[in-house]
């Protein structure tokens, strides 16, 4: 009698074993966060100043700073969406490049050029 109750037990232990992965896959999917990645890069052969990125409404914060990296390649940033812009600094102040507008689940690809003393955006939704 013993020895029944022991495999009922060890039934259930593995059922649930078995559960675990599931329900933490759910568990995650119901926790996504509604963002958007933006990838911001420079053009090769140019230092670009500290960059902020955050939402184009009036009264806003500064957002996040950031330095995108040396070797080319894209700095990724997570935003929530809707319009976002993407400024630098000169003199102190921060000076806005462009505007460009970040979608739930989607990648925005912003690279930087200079033209002259002004930096100019090439955005790819």
């Amino acid at each position: 009698m013993r020895r029944a109750v022991s495999g009922v037990k060890d039934l259930r232990t593995a059922a649930l074993r078995g559960l675990a992965p599931g329900v933490l896959a759910l568990a995650l999917a119901a926790c996504e966060d509604d963002v958007g990645e933006v990838a911001v890069r420079a053009a090769s052969g140019y230092a670009v100043p500290s960059l902020a990125v955050g939402p184009d409404k009036f009264l806003a914060s500064d957002g996040e700073r950031f330095k995108v990296k040396d070797d080319g390649s894209p700095t990724i940033l997570r935003e929530p969406p809707g319009p976002t812009r993407l400024r630098y600094e000169r003199g102190g102040e921060l000076v806005t490049v462009c505007s460009f507008n970040v979608k739930k689940n989607r990648v925005v690809t912003v690279t930087l050029r200079a033209v002259g003393r002004e930096l100019k955006c090439e955005i790819m939704e």
